[in-house]
């Protein structure tokens, strides 16, 4: 068994404010902050929020969950004043959020996976991208056609803005729609419950919702006749696992305000560690692989 470790030093916040300023003036370290989030960070994030508010008592944040496609619209329309994506943000966004006057600061904070869950019961242990494809596009309807039981496959997606979904299209079915079959779900939770409940059923999601229940994560292999790999912290830190996406922090301006207090914390040793105890990898810290015998 491998763990991740930080190896780094504790950074603190530290920010002054004359007495008049401290009660009218939001710090990096106090006022309102409202974030949103795409599910897939939401452990994350909600962690973040608590161990920072319990830190900084005049400090409270809200986090909404959405999708990391709708995030990054409720940060252009003022809803939020910090979005959390679960992917990086593509060509389109990128021309639209610059348009305006403001200019978008992004903060890379964590690496997750896209794991590929299925019933804890099911036999398969691993799959290609080729037969994923196969899968989520309806041409592979049964687990037999894959080395598993005669039992009808039942594929579940998330709604088209969730970054999951949009990831999962580019990478294994190369853009391709998903097929009739597929049964969207509203949440990850939502999808996870599903999953644990159906023997047939097959999904995907982030790192934070694997050990949700009686399911499991399998091996995918990128390539026909390549290496299975099983998402873990040691996959996403090593680059071995294929579907590993970051974390990004959107927001606007450079001030000192709360959004970029919270986003220091969270780019910080404390905020890394909370990081790996939710089974992702930090992107701010170096990091060592400790082998557990």
């Amino acid at each position: 068994m491998r763990m991740v470790e930080l190896m780094a030093g504790v950074v603190v916040l530290v920010t002054t404010w004359s007495c008049a300023d401290q009660e009218t003036r939001e710090t990096a370290t106090s006022g309102h902050l409202v974030v949103s989030c795409a599910e897939s960070a939401i452990p994350y994030l909600n962690r973040c929020a608590v161990a920072f508010t319990t830190l900084y008592e005049k400090a409270t944040i809200d986090v909404d969950t959405t999708t990391s496609r709708e995030a990054l619209v409720d940060l252009v329309n003022g809803k939020s004043r910090l979005a959390v994506m679960a992917r990086d943000l593509n060509a389109a966004e990128s021309t639209v959020v610059n348009s305006g006057r403001q200019r978008l600061v992004t903060q890379k904070v964590a690496f997750d996976a896209i794991a590929v869950i299925v019933n804890g019961e099911n036999p398969v242990e691993q799959l290609t991208f080729e037969q994923l494809e196969g899968i989520f596009t309806g041409a592979i309807h049964d687990w037999r056609e894959v080395g598993g039981p005669d039992r009808p496959i039942i594929p579940l997606i998330r709604d088209r803005n969730s970054g999951t979904y949009e990831l999962f299209q580019q990478r294994v079915l190369h853009e391709k729609g998903y097929g009739a079959t597929a049964r969207a779900c509203s949440t990850a939770r939502q999808l996870v419950a599903v999953v644990a409940q159906e023997p047939g059923a097959i999904g995907c999601a982030g790192m934070a919702w694997v050990q949700q229940g009686n399911i499991k994560a399998i091996a995918v292999a990128e390539k026909e006749g390549g290496a299975f790999v099983v998402p873990s912290q040691q996959s996403i830190y090593d680059q071995s696992y294929p579907l590993r996406r970051p974390l990004i922090l959107c927001s606007f301006g450079e001030k000192i305000d709360l959004v970029a207090g919270f986003v220091t914390f969270m780019a910080s040793a404390q905020g890394q560690r909370l990081a790996v105890s939710e089974g992702l990898v930090p992107a701010t810290m170096p990091v060592r692989i400790v082998q557990m015998k």
